[in-house]
Order: structure tokens, then sequence, then C-alpha cells
């Protein structure tokens, strides 16, 4: 069935970007899923110097984990309707998780964590809750009574309960400080599939206004978004002042430090053009245009970078006795936490290297093995065999030969790449000086490479990038990429017993994927005193919604 669905989804997305038709768009939408997201966050109420740690489930119209989406996008939006901060996160089986570390530029006030995915936007719609933020050192909380603002939940998400006998177990309720803590999850909870996240922090101890999640009709762009069916999205179009020249078909490759093969796209009837990036790992791409009238066009980017959301409820936190302990309390916490960064940082988690397909199939010269060459004319003449410059049309080319297929395929052009950017000119690389060149890697089959076929493939690298700089068709963005999973560090046995670092952490534990099979959960106090909450989210297989607390003491 999701297979089936996912056809479809291509097949009238296919149509409609054709058609370019915002209202045939919607009134094909209901024929198609729907998705929501839910979100679970450490904490409702943090000061500049912590971090807010979230875990997202996407789930479809059967409320099963969805498995469309491969992207989330999270914001956090001042009262002013601002985005401060925009992450984009990978959803596996409908899952995943980040952190915001609210640094000191984020001032005073209640926000909006606000969390949704492309494809909801067809439906104006962005999962939303309040976070509250002190900043110490920006403007003042104002001084009166906690107040609960009203808050419209017409278009709140009721989630089912969790159900009867599914529960955990600590060891006991009270606790001494850096003792090591056991969470037992019961026999039903531990033979249910499910997907759940866990928070275990200090309990504030005041109140905080009411904090509703809601799924928030807002008023968004008039754009058809396409689902992240593969990774992230960048879309964009091609314009031009020019009467005589037409936006349709026109070729373009983006290409970024971390990509070893250029993307390519080709422009729609309406210059729009979409770039399917599998791990978008960097912020700064690059995009360069095909074309000989190259210069008479102009690419922007329709980014989601502004959604043009409009929240209004944003309750006001009075200070009280109890809030200004809190903040004195906090503040000094995070502060000799912080200053012990560099023996609790986080991880990355480790992906394997896989070898992209350009390595696998070329034969690499690193010029440093052979004798060095002024020219890269004579480079290739001397070191690479089967690959050179010839004279086409009055300008010289890099051809690379197969000779088995060399009396079928000679009419065809060769793929040039240099630094990562296509070369429409072979002649600046001929003119290159080939003292800078690390490397030649080369393809001597044929290649399909967007909608043209090239016989042979080279990718030279130089030592410092700098080759780039001579390109003069190349236009830079700045995207959202995609946050790296992390492995987080919470305080081990090691590291309790060791006195002489402090331990003043309010959050003991965070974990974005539970494994509840393991039916234990072990921890570590703090040096922190007070009341500490236990809180487990997430969903069952079936979608059946689970969120249980419990709280106990550390004296």
């Amino acid at each position: 069935m999701t297979k089936k669905y996912t056809l479809i989804i291509f097949l009238l997305l296919f149509q409609l970007i054709k058609a370019q038709s915002k209202q045939n768009f919607n009134n094909k939408l209901g024929d198609l899923p729907t998705e929501k997201v839910f979100v679970h966050n450490n904490n409702d109420f943090l000061l500049t110097g912590e971090t807010l740690y979230y875990s997202v489930y996407c789930l479809d119209n059967l409320n099963q984990m969805s498995p469309y989406s491969k992207i989330a996008h999270i914001e956090l939006i001042n009262s002013n309707n601002q985005s401060m901060i925009k992450q984009s996160i990978n959803l596996e089986d409908g899952t995943g998780s980040g952190d915001i570390f609210i640094n000191t530029d984020i001032a005073t006030g209640t926000y909006k964590l606000a969390v949704y995915t492309k494809w909801m936007l067809n439906k104006n719609q962005i999962f939303s809750k309040n976070i509250f933020i002190v900043n110490p050192f920006s403007k003042k909380l104002k001084t009166g009574s906690l107040i609960n603002s009203n808050i419209d939940n017409t278009n709140a998400i009721s989630y089912e309960s969790a159900q009867d006998g599914i529960s955990f177990q600590n060891d006991k309720t009270v606790y001494s400080k850096r003792e090591k803590v056991k969470l037992n999850f019961s026999k039903d909870f531990s033979n249910l599939n499910g997907i759940f996240s866990i928070s275990i922090k200090k309990k504030n101890s005041f109140k905080l206004p009411q904090n509703e999640e809601s799924s928030t009709q807002t008023k968004i762009k008039n754009n058809i978004y396409l689902p992240e069916l593969r990774g992230s999205i960048i879309q964009g179009k091609i314009t031009t002042t020019s009467p005589s020249l037409s936006v349709s078909d026109i070729k373009l490759s983006l290409c970024s430090e971390n990509l070893d093969l250029p993307m390519s796209a080709v422009t729609n009837e309406n210059g729009t053009f979409y770039f399917n990036i599998s791990n978008l790992d960097t912020k700064n791409v690059s995009i360069q245009i095909h074309d000989k009238d190259r210069d008479q066009f102009n690419i922007t980017l329709d980014s989601n970078e502004n959604i043009d959301c409009k929240f209004n409820n944003f309750p006001e936190l009075y200070l009280s006795d109890e809030l200004n302990q809190t903040i004195k309390d906090k503040n000094l916490y995070s502060q000799i936490e912080n200053a012990f960064f560099s023996v609790k940082r986080d991880s990355l988690m480790v992906k394997p290297d896989n070898n992209t397909l350009l390595d696998r199939i070329s034969k690499t010269y690193v010029l440093d093995d052979f004798k060095r060459f002024k020219t890269v004319r004579e480079t290739f003449v001397e070191v690479i065999p089967g690959a050179g410059f010839s004279k086409n049309n009055g300008k010289y080319e890099l051809s690379i030969t197969n000779p088995e297929t060399y009396e079928v395929l000679k009419f065809l052009s060769s793929l040039v790449i240099v630094d990562g950017y296509l070369l429409d000119n072979h002649e600046d690389l001929l003119n290159f000086d080939a003292r800078k060149i690390q490397s030649i890697s080369i393809v001597t089959d044929k290649y399909f490479y967007g909608n043209a076929l090239y016989q042979g493939i080279a990718v030279v690298k130089t030592f410092k990038k700098d080759f780039s700089s001579s390109l003069t068709n190349r236009n830079n963005f700045k995207v959202t990429p995609v946050q790296p999973e992390k492995i987080y560090f919470f305080q081990d046995a090691k590291g309790i017993s060791n006195k002489r670092i402090p331990d003043f952490r309010t959050q003991l534990y965070w974990n974005p994927n539970v494994d509840i099979n393991k039916k234990e959960i072990t921890f570590f106090t703090s040096d922190v005193t007070g009341e500490f909450e236990i809180d487990l989210v997430g969903y069952t297989q079936q979608g059946r919604f689970v969120s249980l607390k419990r709280t106990f003491s550390v004296q």
C-alpha cells in the first residue's frame, strides 16, 4: 500500500508541476495521504546556555508512522513572528531528533517551536507549542503573578491515551547525589513494539502558562510544496528580462564541497527547477547555468526560509519568587556545565564510508606520484592514457576515449568536473597551472548525466580548491542543512566517580530512541537536589500514543 501511494504521489505531482495550478493541486490533494507531526521536547522553559532536545514523530492519516516525508523542518519563532533558528532533520520510519542550543542572541520572551514537513504546508498546517526562554543578560521579565493565558484550542490535535498496564518503575523514589538510577519497564511494555523517547530532568517548581500543542492553520505562500520523499528539496526559479529568451529546458547543476558529482536539473516551462539531495550536510551550495545565454538569466531560490506563518498566542511569563530563584540556580548550573564542555561534549554518529559510484568505476592519478609537468596538456599526454585535448570548432576540448567504443561514441563530449563544478569551457582547465592539481580521476565508459550522454568523465581536484574562483557562471546560495545525528553525553560511572569535575546537570538523561526491549535504562543523578521528572513519550506500531510520567527526589 505504501509503494502504491508513493507512486500515485509521484504521478500526480508530475502532472501538477507541469500545470503549476494551485487550485488543481488542492482539488487532488484530498485523494492523497496526509501528514501531521507531534513533538516531544525535554523542557518548555529554558535559559540561554541550555539545550532544547526534541524528538519528532511524523504520522500519516491512519495515525501510523509516515513513510513519505524524509525531512522535517524546525523553527524557533519569536513574538514578532520572526524565525530565529531554523533546522532540518532526517526522518527515518517517520521519526527523527535534534537539539537547539539556546545562545545569548536569543532574548527573553515566549517563542513558538514550529515543526512541519513540506507536504504539510499544502494543507497550511504547522505543529507549534510555546517555549519560554529567559536570557539573564537581556530584558527582564515583568513582575507579577503567574497567569494562564487563554489559548485557542480549536485546532488542537487530540491523541489517544496510553493503554492500561503499560508502565515503568524506578528502583526507589529517593536518591543521593551522583547515584545510579535503574528504570525498569513492565513486562507488557517491554513486549510492545514502537518508537519512544525519554527525558529525565529537574521538575519546574513553578507553573507555566497553559501550553497546548496544536496544528496551526497558517497563511502560507501560494506555492505547491513537493513531499521530500528522498531527501531535501531545493526549489528555485530562473527569470530573464530578455523577451527573446525562453526559461524552459535550461540545464542547471548544483555543487557543494561535499558532493563529488554535481547534481543536475532542467527547468520546466515556467523556469522552475528542483534538486533532490539525500543528505544535505552543508549550508553553502552553488548553482550553475549551462546555457550559451547564461549571463541573461537570474536564479532565485523558493525555499521554506519564509513560510509566512502568523502566530497570535504568545502568553507572557511573569516573574515570581519561585521563578526568580529557579533562574538564579539554573544560570549558575549552566555556566558551570558549559565551562566543562570539553569533557562533556556530544559526539557525532560515525556513518559508514560508502564510496560513490565514481570512486568505484574511475582510475585516479595522484600527480605527486609522477613527474610533474608545468602544463595541463603535458600532464595528460605523459601521465593519463586515453585522454587529451583536441581542437573542435576552433576550441580545445578534453576527449576521453574507450578503444572498444571509440568509433561509435567519438562524437560525444566528455564530462569535466573541477573541484565539484561542471566545466563548460574546457580551455579553462587547459590554461590552469598543473602544479596546483592534486589528482585526476578518469572514467572511460559512457556515462548518463542529467538528460545527456557523455563519453567518459574527468574529475579534477586541486590542492586548495581554488579553481572555482575562475568560474563566472556560478550562483552561491545559503540553504538549511540537515542536522547530523548525535550520541548525547550523559554521565557514566567513571565520570560520576571523578569528584574533581563538578556535575550540575538539571537534564539527567535524554534518549530520542529508547530501546524498550532492553527492559532497563540506567542513568546517574548529579549534584543538583530537588524533584526530578521522568517523561516518556512515543507511539506503538498500531498508532497508539503513549505518554508516561513519574517523579523521584534527589537529596
